[in-house]
């Protein structure tokens, strides 16, 4: 095994590991979703491996294809902006919970209390996930 096999093999293994952190980020988060900063850095992770992966597969003497390529990179990118505003949308929400205060006791008419706000980065941890399985079913059944 020469030494372009051995770094493309640990890039692999990372670039795998980066799909990990995403999926188990969310996986850990399902009853309350938001963005976690490991799903950015997964993102991070995925969107940098995945670079050096086709710099290598560029440089080789096989065949790349530039479409499969293309759509991989181009979700790639959507789910790294996706989980980058949906960590800044979490931290601006968990330092504005923070100030808010104790919301004030009592109920609605049928006795409930109405304190649950609505988790701004859901929406963008959905669309991380997502694009993240996307890219892998991309990845196995495009040839």
């Amino acid at each position: 095994m020469n030494r372009m096999e051995i770094l493309r093999e640990i890039l692999v293994a990372l670039h795998l590991i980066g799909m990990a952190i995403i999926v188990g980020g969310y996986f850990s988060l399902i009853r309350t979703p938001k963005v976690a900063p490991g799903m950015l850095h997964g993102s991070y992770l995925q969107l940098i491996t995945g670079l050096l992966l086709l710099t290598i597969a560029e440089m080789g003497s096989g065949e790349v294809n530039h479409m499969k390529i293309g759509i991989k990179l181009l979700i790639a990118i959507l789910v790294t902006v996706f989980a980058f505003i949906g960590n800044k949308k979490q931290k601006a929400f968990a330092a504005g919970s923070s100030t808010a205060g104790v919301a004030p006791a009592g109920g609605g008419a049928d006795g409930t209390v109405a304190t649950a706000v609505k988790n701004p980065s859901a929406t963008m941890a959905h669309l991380v996930f997502a694009g993240a399985i996307i890219n892998v079913l991309v990845a196995v059944f495009v040839h």
